[in-house]
């Protein structure tokens, strides 16, 4: 019985300490976020360039 529950510790303290240390450290880029920006050119303004929001190609569309 006593070592089902040191296990049990041991197991809860290694999901507590591995969620602690996969976030992002403070006043830092985390790479999810950084990724996500869109890219300024070397003036830095932000492109005038319009997304394509149509859901098939245009030669898949009927008209």
């Amino acid at each position: 019985m006593k070592h089902k529950i040191w296990l049990l510790l041991f197991c809860s303290l290694l999901v507590f300490t591995g969620t602690l240390s996969t976030g992002c450290s403070r006043k830092s880029g985390c790479p999810a976020y950084e990724s996500a920006q869109t890219k300024t050119n070397r003036k830095g303004q932000l492109p005038n360039k319009r997304g394509n929001s149509n859901l098939f190609p245009k030669d898949m569309r009927r008209n």
